[in-house]
């Protein structure tokens, strides 16, 4: 018990010393500045963003609305959660993520039985198959879009093919709201996430799709050397430092 108390207390100092940085410049010896944007899974999560002072939401990871829960957000619902972030961060910069569901967020009544989820229907790929939903949620994100600064993110592509049929569901999108004489920003962002070696190996093309990439560390080292980090059988394997992931990184 006592260890536990040293412990406790060590994380707690050291809570305290971060806490002094926080109102400091993010800047690198060079003289680089650098953005810190906070990563959230609900609404709720804002006031520990301005607390620690972020200077945006780099990551607000949508799929959490959908999860714990017997039914499904509505449009209004999803709306609703959007706006509050995106008017609560004043202008400052708001990522969010379509929402990145199956392998280990499954969603009840949507989700396919699969053998390996992992490389299964999940995220992009679900949005794809269950257009309806997809549609839901992004008249969600552009009508938020008209409240601040608000960037879509999508997650998990794998080629061209699924970028161009993700926005042609956001054109669509925005030409529902057209006909409802619903505001939005006609030049909402859209990026796409690397975290597929295919991706990272067909940067020029997302490049000229997208106009902006985010790396998903994570997935990406998972994909590259065909580890499950959540499988402890073998998770002692996934190192983010191994030379194959830094190799495909740089290509």
């Amino acid at each position: 018990m006592a260890d536990y108390r040293l412990r406790k207390s060590q994380w707690e100092l050291e809570r305290q010393k971060l806490k002094r940085l926080k109102s400091a410049h993010a800047d690198t010896l060079d003289g680089t500045h650098v953005e810190l944007h906070a990563n959230i899974e609900m609404p709720g999560d804002l006031a520990a963003v301005k607390e620690n002072g972020a200077t945006g939401v780099g990551l607000f990871r949508s799929e959490f609305l959908f999860l714990n829960r017997d039914d499904l957000p509505d449009e209004e619902e999803q709306f609703n959660a959007y706006r509050e972030v995106v008017e609560g961060m004043d202008g400052q910069p708001v990522t969010i993520r379509t929402y990145d569901l199956g392998a280990d967020k499954q969603l009840k009544g949507v989700t396919r039985v699969a053998s390996n989820p992992a490389l299964g229907l999940r995220a992009i790929r679900l949005c794809l198959a269950e257009p309806q939903l997809f549609r839901i949620q992004l008249r969600a994100l552009l009508r938020a879009s008209a409240y601040g600064n608000l960037k879509i993110l999508v997650p998990m592509l794998s080629g061209v093919s699924e970028i161009n049929q993700t926005l042609q569901f956001i054109e669509g999108a925005k030409q529902s709201l057209i006909n409802e004489n619903i505001a939005f920003d006609p030049n909402v962002k859209i990026g796409g996430m690397i975290e597929i070696p295919a991706a990272a190996l067909a940067l020029t093309a997302f490049i000229k799709k997208l106009d902006f990439l985010s790396i998903g560390t994570n997935d990406l080292i998972q994909y590259t050397l065909a580890i499950d980090r959540t499988d402890e059988e073998v998770a002692h394997l996934y190192d983010p430092l191994h030379r194959r992931c830094w190799s495909c990184c740089r290509t």
